[in-house]
C-alpha cells in the first residue's frame, strides 16, 4: 500500500500544473441553482459538493458555496416551511394535540 500525503492546499497536480476546482465549481452552481431553481433538489447537493470541495482543499470554492447553500435555504419557502412544521411538531407535541384525532378515527 503507498503512503497518501494528506494536505489541504491540494491545487496542484503530480505534473505541478495547477488543477481546476471542479467540485468547487460545482457546488457554486449548485448554490446558485438552488437560490434560483428549485431548491428542494439544489441546496442538498450544494451542501454535499461543498462539504466534499472543502475535504478535497477548495476551501474559497466550499465555503462560497456553503454561504450560497445558506441562502438557497432561506430563500425558499418550502425548506423554511419544512423547518418552521419541525419545530411547530416538536415544540407544540403533535402526537398529543392529534390523540382526540386519531381517537374519533379509530372509533368509526
Amino acid at each position: 500500500m503507498k503512503n497518501i500525503q494528506l494536505r489541504l492546499n491540494g491545487d496542484q497536480g503530480p505534473d505541478g500544473q495547477q488543477k481546476t476546482p471542479v467540485m468547487g465549481m460545482f457546488a457554486v452552481g449548485f448554490g446558485l441553482l438552488g437560490i434560483f431553481g428549485p431548491a428542494l433538489v439544489f441546496v442538498p447537493l450544494t451542501f454535499i459538493t461543498a462539504i466534499i470541495a472543502i475535504i478535497m482543499g477548495q476551501g474559497v470554492w466550499g465555503f462560497i458555496a456553503l454561504l450560497l447553500g445558506i441562502a438557497g435555504v432561506l430563500s425558499s419557502p418550502l425548506l423554511l416551511g419544512m423547518i418552521g412544521l419541525g419545530y411547530f411538531i416538536n415544540f407544540f407535541d403533535f402526537t398529543a394535540m392529534m390523540d382526540p384525532v386519531w381517537d374519533v378515527f379509530n372509533s368509526v
